[in-house]
């Protein structure tokens, strides 16, 4: 019996395959003559003509559900269009002749052929890999097992520091792009670093030259000043003598200029008047009356240029009624540098958000604790907040203050606190705010972008559009960049929003007019606008579609970001740079660890970049695109 099953069998299998052929083959005719339609209205004359074509036609292949296709083609042992993407319809015509010929049929005429795809899957390679080194560089080629995945570093803002010490190194380390940004600094400060890239590529072969990468800051959308309150401010420690600095001058150090790793080494500062302050010696008695009436002494132990250095015996409270006395002379401190309003929110606490010109405040409780007024954060972007419906979410501060509109009118909207750490998340000055839910229209390029474009043109590779959501931004920058005779900078758009991601049809076609384009996927801003659990998908589909228009991708945001601040990464994190090497390009933040995680990150990808084989896709029906 068994030996009937397996001749009844082998009997079959031709039957099966030559049916599975015959319906494989009918589902490929369908689809070319569709793709065939994608011709239409398109200037043949255009540059990238044929990354336009094949755009057009990888949108018509990812507008249908494909998968019993590809399972047919699966079951076949041929490949089942996942990859594609670059190459839509020659892959097409190379099934159709597989499946043709393997039926005894001819196969597509070389010159039919040519006509209906322009563009062979050798040549979709070419061109991709052109357009990757036209903006960042390195030797061309094709070859699938090199690393050809580019590093890119942004630099901080010190970097042009003692000759560009720390440029050298990370440009020895393999850098490939350096990113500036101009959220940050100024003009000279960017000529500065550009001006020591410069002398690195002094020599260097055309491939070998570092390209400069240069951020424009977009829209930022961040919350106001908080007010400052002049409440006692608490010196010292009841457990232990804690240092405190005494000076004769207004001007006490700010806590933001300094590092979080020095800010914890910075004494607690009074200022006194000069006359006082030039009577104590290192034997002087120092003692301090507080708000509370409460003494204290300091311990002086060492007298500087920029101040008397000592420690305080106890905890005090100084307010502008609190002396200090040098050997029984007793005089008023005269400075005390005043305390942010604290404005820890809640999950249910409510907050207003405005774009009156306020400062931000916690907020005011009665006597009995209960809340007379929530608290306020002006908006600095104005002009918007009328646009946002009742039940929208908002998000502050990269997510970790989450919001819902409970009501609004044309300059506020008032919202509840629907996630916040459980003793409370504090609202700060200068906090990006994400609006997921509502369509902000407004230029990608601001005035300021204008001004810091025209002052790196000088040097910049490629500019970069923040908070891109239509083919007008793209068409703006190039219009700049036309009227300054610099259209040879590329432009790359970053993607930030969920507008954008429906737009990255029309975005990509106006990239591809310009010489040399791209895209930055900004994972930080998009995942808080997509949400956190659909942006595996989301930066999958932003992968394949601009691996349809043959443009470069840029792989940003928390790429290594432990390994870039501690110098040791989380497990996720090497995964996700290993997932980043699909990429044309992989950026790095700043961090005191750059020289060590370049290294990493290059080992990472040379590993991945030897391994050929890829999942197949499944092709169900793309809804992301407006298409």
């Amino acid at each position: 019996m068994r030996n009937i099953i397996k001749l009844h069998k082998r009997q079959d299998y031709p039957m099966l395959d030559q049916a599975l052929m015959h319906s494989a083959l009918e589902d490929l005719q369908t689809l070319r003559s569709e793709l065939l339609a994608a011709r239409e209205n398109m200037d043949q004359n255009h540059p990238h003509y044929k990354s336009l074509l094949n755009l057009r036609q990888y949108l018509i292949l990812r507008s249908q559900d494909l998968t019993r296709l590809q399972e047919k083609l699966f079951m076949l042992s041929l490949s089942s269009l996942g990859r594609s993407f670059a190459h839509v319809a020659a892959s097409i015509d190379t099934l159709y002749d597989q499946l043709n010929t393997s039926l005894g049929q001819d196969a597509i005429s070389e010159e039919l052929s040519r006509e209906f795809h322009h563009l062979s899957i050798a040549e979709a390679m070419e061109i991709a890999a052109r357009n990757s080194q036209a903006l960042f560089g390195g030797k061309f080629s094709t070859d699938l097992s090199r690393q050809t995945t580019a590093v890119m570093v942004t630099l901080p803002s010190h970097a042009a520091q003692n000759e560009g010490a720390l440029i050298r190194q990370l440009a020895h380390s393999g850098v490939n792009v350096f990113r500036i940004n101009t959220a940050h600094d100024t003009p000279d400060v960017w000529q500065a670093m550009a001006d020591v890239i410069a002398q690195i590529n002094t020599g260097r072969e055309p491939e070998e030259k570092i390209k400069i990468f240069v951020d424009l800051a977009g829209p930022k959308i961040r919350t106001g000043e908080v007010r400052q309150l002049l409440t006692p401010l608490a010196i010292g420690s009841n457990k232990r003598e804690k240092e405190i600095l005494i000076r004769h001058t207004e001007e006490m150090t700010k806590p933001e200029s300094v590092d979080p790793v020095s800010l914890k080494n910075i004494p607690a500062q009074i200022s006194i008047k000069e006359k006082l302050y030039n009577l104590i010696t290192m034997e002087s008695i120092v003692l301090i009356v507080d708000a509370n009436g409460k003494n204290a002494s300091v311990r002086i132990t060492e007298i500087t240029p920029t101040g008397i250095k000592g420690f305080i015996s106890r905890k005090v409270f100084i307010d502008h009624t609190s002396t200090l006395s040098v050997d029984g002379k007793k005089r008023k401190i005269r400075h005390i540098a005043p305390q942010t309003d604290p404005i820890r929110l809640f999950t249910g606490d409510e907050l207003i958000i405005t774009e009156k010109e306020i400062f931000g405040r916690s907020a005011l409780l009665d006597e009995a604790g209960n809340v007379l007024e929530p608290a306020v954060i002006r908006c600095s972007f104005g002009g918007m907040l009328s646009a946002i419906q009742t039940g929208e979410n908002i998000f502050i501060d990269d997510g970790k203050i989450a919001l819902k509109v409970i009501s609004n009118d044309e300059d506020s909207v008032r919202c509840r606190v629907i996630n916040a750490k459980s003793n409370g998340t504090l609202l700060k000055a200068e906090k990006g705010i994400n609006f997921p839910d509502t369509y902000i229209k407004t230029p990608a390029i601001t005035d300021a972008d204008r001004e810091n474009a025209l002052s790196v043109l000088g040097f910049a590779d490629s500019l970069s559009i923040s908070f891109c959501q239509s083919a007008e931004d793209i068409r703006s920058i190039q219009k700049l960049l036309l009227e300054n005779g610099r259209n040879d900078i590329g432009i790359i758009a970053k993607i930030e929003t969920k507008q954008a991601v429906s737009a990255m049809p029309e975005i990509l076609s106006a990239l591809l007019d310009s010489e040399n384009s791209g895209v930055m996927i900004a994972r930080g801003d998009l995942a808080i606008e997509v949400g956190f659990e659909n942006m595996a998908y989301i930066q999958e589909a932003l992968l394949d579609i601009c691996d349809a228009a043959h443009l470069p991708v840029i792989w940003a945001t928390q790429v290594l970001e432990s390994k870039m601040k501690s110098n040791l990464p989380s497990r996720a994190e090497v995964t996700d740079a290993a997932m980043a090497g699909r990429a044309e390009c992989v950026m790095l933040n700043k961090g005191a660890f750059a020289i060590d995680t370049i290294d990493v990150l290059t080992r990472i990808l040379d590993d991945m970049h030897r391994i050929s084989k890829k999942n197949k896709q499944l092709l169900q029906r793309e809804t992301l695109w407006n298409i």
